[in-house]
Order: C-alpha cells, then structure tokens, then sequence
C-alpha cells in the first residue's frame, strides 16, 4: 500500500514537470522574436538614397514599377510596403536591407506577411538573401529566389538559410518582377511586418527539460 502511494507519487511529480517542460517550449517557440531588421513594418518611410543600406529599406523599381509605403492595405499598423509593376516586360520593383554583424556557419529565418490585389498569376515574386562581406563591399554567395504565391489575404512566408565562410551581412529583398517574353497585366502586391532571426532552438529546449523531468524523477526514486 506504501509503495503504491509512493508511486503515485512519482507518477504525479513526473506529469507536472513535463508539463512544465512543454510551457517553457511553447514560450520559447514563440515567433515573436525580436527581429533585426529596422522598421519591420514599414512605418516609417522607405529611402532611395543609395548607400549604406542598414537601418532603412531601400526601395528600387525600373520599366515604369514603384515602390513606395502604403496606406491602402496593411497588414498590422497604419502602413506596408507596396509594389506595383506595369503591365510590360522586363518591369520589376522592391525593397532590401543589410543586417550587418552576422556569424558565419549561423542559420537565419527570413519572413514576413504578403497579399495582392492583383491576379496571382501576373506577378512574379522573389524573395532571397543575399550574403555580404562588409570590409570588401562583395557578394559572397545568395539563397535561391523563394517564389510564393501572394494571395487576397494575407498569407505568411518564410524561408532559411546558413551565411556562409566569409560573410557578415544579410541583405534581406523581396521583389516583383514582368521578366517574360510576353507582357504581365499590372500588378500590386503589399508586404508587411517583415522578420529576420535566428531560428529559436525550442525543439532542444523541450527535450532538455524532458530530461531533466527524468532525472528529478529518478532521484525522487532514490
């Protein structure tokens, strides 16, 4: 009867410390991390004034396109970022900024929330980061283009990837491109609340304290 008492014990001292390692990963998945990018949510206003890229979005466009704050269609706050590109070929606009002081062999997220007003099909997005050298001003290597799909409502996108031997800067860009052999109908996409983190390990963090859950367990035995 003893024992059985003690093992109910046991038993119950088990559940709550996993519970307790379960609420401690829920607080650390949260995708809420702070980012560091500047102005995430384009509150402020986009520049066009070349060089240095850090600390503010710089806009670009070509073929007729814009790129410009908006108040037509946030996501969160009173403004996003929107592109629109004009219904010829070779039209492209977009916004980049560099993350400086990056740790190379590190996997960074980049994401953010993105609709359209327009046809999908007429738009051609791409999303992709850019790994810099900062004291030779160089491109060392990019990600592939990411190329969702931007819908009605805003939908999320995400993509990873590990800076490279010989890189310390990150330059984020999402873009819009008409480069095709035949012309794409207008388009106008808007981009919002963008972020550029270090993957949070809370995968690792549950399986520590799931262990530690054990090895309590184990001494609460002996």
């Amino acid at each position: 009867m003893v024992d059985t008492v003690r093992n109910l014990a046991r038993v119950k001292r088990m559940k709550k410390l996993t519970l307790t390692a379960i609420l401690f990963w829920s607080f650390t998945a949260s995708p809420f991390a702070a980012s560091l990018l500047v102005n995430p949510g384009f509150e402020d206003p986009i520049t066009y004034d070349g060089a240095p890229f850090v600390g503010s979005w710089e806009g670009f466009s070509g073929g007729g396109a814009s790129s410009s704050n908006s108040t037509l269609f946030p996501h969160t706050g009173a403004q996003s970022l929107g592109l629109s590109i004009a219904s010829t070929i070779n039209t492209f606009a977009g916004a980049f900024q560099d993350v400086p002081g990056l740790v190379s062999g590190t996997e960074y997220s980049l994401s953010g929330w993105h609709a359209t007003t327009s046809n999908p099909l007429n738009l051609g997005v791409e999303i992709r980061i850019e790994w810099r050298n900062s004291l030779s001003n160089s491109e060392v290597s990019r990600t592939q283009n990411y190329a969702p799909v931007p819908l009605a409502a805003y939908s999320l996108f995400s993509m990873t990837g590990l800076i490279p031997a010989g890189a310390d800067t990150a330059r984020v860009v999402y873009a819009v491109q008409s480069f095709s052999t035949n012309p794409l109908g207008n388009g106008d996409v808007f981009v919002d609340d963008a972020s550029f983190v270090v993957p949070e390990p809370s995968t690792m963090a549950l399986f520590g304290l799931g262990a530690l859950a054990l090895m309590a367990a184990r001494r609460q035995r002996i």
